[in-house]
């Protein structure tokens, strides 16, 4: 009989848009043929849009056999007020990385006490918090041969990967945001049996907080799919794209987009343009109410036609800062569209300068000048874009990532 392991993550499923739910379902399919691969995640498809859910219960989506819980939050009407009343030992810790002695401190003292008591309970007060699903864990682990928690953020992952530590493998798509900092994120990073990390820069930030204390690691890092396209001609008539035009692919939510629509109008503005930014993804109900001709919005699309969309993609934006990889860059790079990326991204800045095949800015100034040479330089933009695809088979095809993860399996 196949070894069963067990991928843990806030959503789960075909057609829910982001990154680390991609990431896991990637990982999760392609384990199939060697384990017998359970998700236990919630009901949530939408985040705060329950009419969306999914129903409670089992079912087997591609092989994966799929555990949904219904969140069930402590005191979720107090969530806020929660967070509100344990920010301090946040923010000495943070203060303490700011001036370089957190990792030095983490190494002799690992975890902390100070407002671990309020922590937990502000954690289970998250919307989408699970305490079935967490005794669920508890209960069954020993029919786990290991159980690989996904995305630090979530009360899931957080209270989830200390109940059997010996047998875990934490994915936790770090990067540096103040909740990294709560002193509950401690034994998660200091307690588990192994570490997988997606890249360089990300070890290093979680190093930085948790000194000679984060437990053992390595790279494992992630693949990216290559859909069929759809026709394009099709695609194109389906959302009224136009012929030149620059492709934000992911959630279209104030805190992925940061400064990038403001900044693209400023671009059209000051160079006369007829290129329009493209947003493909899941939109969020607060960004209904914004419009601009230049701008245009699909929602979310299929996987045959995110692949032909990225394909005529001129070039392709990430202005999030929040990245522990970014599946969207190397999509682009793998596809030789040239990206732009942002440089507060230590990950992003790192992929551009090891490949040659992006460019980064730090400024706005910096963002209209790189991506007009992108626009209007056709041999600049033909030169990097040639690079991507070595870029990423040497360090992210599915032929190195999934052998590197069955080995951390194998040794618990």
């Amino acid at each position: 009989m196949k070894k069963k392991i067990a991928f843990i993550i806030i959503r789960y499923g075909a057609g829910v848009n982001g990154g680390a739910e991609v990431h896991c379902r990637m990982l999760a399919e392609r384990l199939v043929p060697y384990y017998d691969v359970e998700v236990l995640t919630t009901t949530t498809r939408i985040f705060n849009k329950p009419e969306a859910d999914f129903s409670e219960g089992t079912s087997i989506e591609n092989g994966v056999t799929v555990r949904r819980f219904r969140p069930h939050p402590i005191d979720g009407e107090q969530h806020r007020q929660l967070g509100r009343k344990c920010r301090t030992a946040r923010r000495v810790r943070r203060h303490l990385d700011k001036i370089r002695l957190l990792g030095a401190l983490s190494s002799l003292h690992p975890e902390w006490r100070m407002s671990t008591a309020a922590e937990r309970r502000f954690f289970e007060s998250q919307p989408d918090h699970t305490p079935e699903m967490l005794h669920f864990i508890g209960q069954h682990q020993e029919e786990y041969a290991a159980l690989l928690f996904m995305n630090f953020y979530f009360s899931q992952t957080v209270l989830g990967s200390v109940i059997a530590p010996q047998k875990t493998i934490l994915i936790p798509l770090v990067h540096p945001d103040k909740c990294l900092y709560w002193a509950l994120n401690a034994p998660m990073f200091t307690r588990v049996r192994h570490i997988a990390f997606n890249t360089e820069a990300e070890r290093r930030t979680a190093r930085r907080i948790f000194g000679s204390s984060l437990a053992p690691n390595s790279l494992v890092g992630c693949g990216i799919e290559q859909a069929p396209a759809a026709d394009w001609t099709e695609v194109k008539a389906r959302y009224g794209l136009p012929e030149r035009y620059v492709l934000y692919l992911g959630r279209v939510t104030h805190s992925k987009l940061n400064d990038l629509i403001p900044y693209f109008l400023d671009y059209c503005r000051r160079y006369g343009s007829d290129t329009k930014l493209v947003l493909t993804g899941g939109i969020d109900p607060q960004m209904s109410g914004e419009s601009h001709p230049e701008v245009l919005c699909t929602g979310f699309v299929s996987d045959a036609e995110k692949a032909a969309i990225i394909r005529h993609a001129a070039v392709m934006v990430n202005p999030s800062h929040l990245e522990s990889l970014s599946l969207l860059m190397l999509e682009a790079m793998d596809n030789r569209i040239p990206a732009l990326v942002n440089g507060r991204s230590r990950v992003m800045k790192d992929h551009c300068m090891q490949s040659g095949a992006a460019l980064w800015y730090d400024t706005e100034k910096e963002f209209r000048q790189r991506l007009h040479r992108l626009l209007t330089d056709e041999r600049f933009r033909t030169e990097i874009g040639n690079r991507g695809p070595a870029y990423v088979r040497a360090h992210y095809a599915w032929e190195i990532v999934i052998p590197a993860l069955r080995r951390l399996i194998e040794e618990i």
